[in-house]
């Protein structure tokens, strides 16, 4: 035993020295990839398995003496190496005949963790003993302590404690009492055995040993360790355990794997500056965990927010639960209902019609190219509301049949047309078109409504500003692709027209209470209840929401109380940050107080009348005779032919 112990001593002394005199080429220490949010605040998210890095500062001294007091108790007083304790594993293994026992330090264990294997052989381990003493002659004792925190696993899919903390605890590692630090730092000895889901009194039992090494060792005193032995342990998952926004972190690894390869994204050090907000971020998680709240297990929704003056996508979530599904439902095609009218009526604004012309929802019925015959219908109890409309109350009530017969005097392949400006693709022209037949994504119907608060600029929608290596040599660095889609007044006219939306009589009405400030938007629902949307926008912000079911359950419930109440709470929460502010009215635009019965110049007596958006020259001239004083007694009487 005695030459053992001797020979042992010499390898460990020779490859000591060879890291020392040897000129060693340099080794490339993994560096996990950073991402920050439009104000360079790192995002939490961005790893091969599921970890979170933080920096030491953020970890409690709770758990790094509990990790410390069990995993090695010299590490602040050893150069990598713990010889007394490579020879007490040695005899170990040599007694039970097989490598049962590893004796590693904390830096043996990064390095391990950092650019090894698990397997038990000597080989291996003489690697480990090599890459220690290069970690420690080229960082500082904390530097490995935050490297080997962020790197162990914890069981449960969990690297690193940040997300250990939220999978055992569901709250930050910052957060952390001593009961659980020492429950945590007593698991990556054994993960799977010491698992308090599966084996609580397993893993209660280590933790008591954890609070012993620690006592020992005098980092915490006998009252201390009482107290966290006979603490209660809710064990508990977080919804969120990969961050704040893991859909929008998924997709940023996915184009970074793809240009860059993933060896760089997840061990490159880049630093990769995005559009994201974390403030809306939260403002989003909030708004549609409240929304969400009480439904269905199975319902899904998705939500997107752009900046109106360039197309930066500042919130986005992709389904209720990144943990469960992380496909993105941002990128999904669905049908959007009448959400996809506006692009309809800013064309008949674009020929000359105003948001004053005025059309008769009635019974009507088209032949279709294959003999079929088409009757649009209005939701609701009755399918006609036999009356005429002007086209701003029209889309306020989303009214089908009017969206219609304007379709067909415009032309479905114009419509099609005009709509594909807006950003969307293959938009196929059929009657239907403005009650949402085709597929849409979310992600394109907030691009195209921006462009109505855009004053006409369509902005690509875009999510990375930035990306540095560890060097600090900039790999790419995006501008901003814009171009113009419809003039401005064109814009405004739609822009008030949806503000209408929001007001009473609208189908979103109550909503504008909710965001607080100047708004405009519209709802969506399609045919059986399948899909609910909600798309609008402030003079800031624009966003899209859908909610609905994967395989096209119907949600029974219209996007006004689905969707929007969404739309509005986030919009709320996210604008705080601005001043409030109204649209911007070109000089050549004029405001006019409308009669929504006659479509002319509201009088005193006009009971439905609300303020429209006209072109300087295509305003209604005529005062509304249809309620002016005696009008009533004479109207049957005039021919107006």
């Amino acid at each position: 035993m005695r030459k053992i112990t001797v020979i042992l001593v010499f390898i460990v002394l020779f490859i000591g020295s060879c890291a020392f005199i040897w000129e060693l080429p340099e080794i490339e220490i993994p560096e996990s990839s950073i991402i920050y949010d439009v104000s360079g605040r790192p995002i939490k998210g961005l790893a091969e398995q599921n970890r979170i890095s933080i920096k030491l500062e953020e970890m409690p001294d709770s758990f790094l003496k509990a990790i410390i007091a069990v995993e090695d108790k010299n590490f602040y007083k050893h150069h990598g190496i713990d010889i007394t304790g490579i020879l007490r594993a040695v005899f170990i293994n040599i007694k039970e005949k097989e490598i049962v026992a590893g004796g590693s330090t904390i830096t043996q264990q990064t390095a391990k963790n950092l650019f090894l294997s698990n397997e038990r052989t000597i080989a291996r381990k003489i690697k480990e003993l090599f890459y220690a003493i290069q970690l420690e002659r080229k960082y500082s004792k904390d530097e490995i302590l935050a490297m080997y925190c962020n790197t162990i696993y914890f069981g449960q899919g969990a690297y690193g404690i940040e997300a250990a903390a939220w999978t055992f605890f569901a709250k930050s590692a910052h957060d952390l009492t001593l009961a659980e630090s020492a429950l945590l730092a007593g698991l990556p000895q054994w993960p799977s055995r010491y698992d308090p889901y599966k084996n609580p009194d397993e893993a209660r039992k280590r933790q008591a040993v954890v609070l012993k090494r620690m006592l020992e060792e005098k980092m915490i005193n006998e009252n201390e360790m009482a107290a966290a032995l006979e603490e209660e342990l809710n064990y508990r998952k977080a919804s969120y355990i990969t961050g704040e926004a893991p859909y929008f972190i998924a997709m940023v690894k996915d184009y970074l794997s793809e240009k860059y390869g993933e060896r760089t994204v997840y061990q490159g050090g880049l630093r990769v500056y995005t559009t994201l907000d974390l403030d809306m971020q939260r403002a989003a998680n909030k708004a549609y965990s409240e929304g969400m709240e009480n439904r269905e297990k199975d319902l899904q929704a998705a939500l997107v927010a752009l900046d109106v003056s360039n197309g930066q996508i500042r919130a986005l979530i992709g389904g209720r639960d990144f943990a469960e599904s992380s496909y993105n439902r941002v990128f999904s095609r669905r049908q959007p209902g009448s959400t996809f009218k506006p692009f309809m009526y800013s064309l008949a604004i674009m020929w000359g019609f105003t948001a004053a012309d005025m059309l008769m929802c009635e019974e009507v019925e088209y032949k279709l190219p294959n003999g079929d015959i088409y009757r649009p219908q209005d939701y609701g109890e009755e399918p006609y509301h036999w009356r005429e409309f002007t086209l701003k109350e029209a889309v306020m009530v989303s009214d089908n049949v009017v969206a219609v017969r304007m379709n067909y005097m415009l032309g479905p392949e114009e419509v099609a047309r005009h709509a594909e400006k807006f950003g969307f693709e293959n938009i196929e022209p059929v009657l239907s078109l403005p009650l949402g037949s085709n597929e849409v994504r979310p992600i394109d119907m907030a691009a195209a409504y921006a462009v109505f608060a855009n004053k006409g600029i369509y902005s690509e929608p875009s999510y990375i500003l930035k990306v540095v290596d560890k060097k600090g040599e900039i790999l790419e660095e995006n501008q901003v692709l814009q171009r113009r889609v419809i003039e401005e007044t064109n814009a405004y006219i739609i822009t008030d027209m949806l503000k209408g939306v929001l007001e009473t009589g609208g189908t979103g009405a109550g909503l504008k209470d909710v965001v607080g400030r100047t708004a405009a938007g519209k709802t969506g629902t399609t045919d059986e209840f399948k899909d609910a949307w909600f798309v609008g926008y402030t003079p800031k912000l624009c966003c899209a929401v859908w909610v609905g079911y994967d395989k096209g359950k119907s949600v029974n419930l219209p996007g006004s109380v689905l969707a929007g109440p969404i739309w509005a709470n986030f919009l709320r929460e996210a604008s705080s940050k601005f001043a409030e502010t109204d649209f911007s009215k070109p000089d050549d635009i004029v405001l006019l107080n409308i009669c929504l019965d006659s479509g002319m110049i509201a009088c005193e007596s006009c009971q439905r009348c609300t303020q429209m958006a006209f072109i300087k020259g295509t305003e209604p001239e005529e005062i509304c005779y249809y309620h002016m004083p005696y009008m009533e007694e004479v109207l049957p009487y005039i021919d107006f032919r």
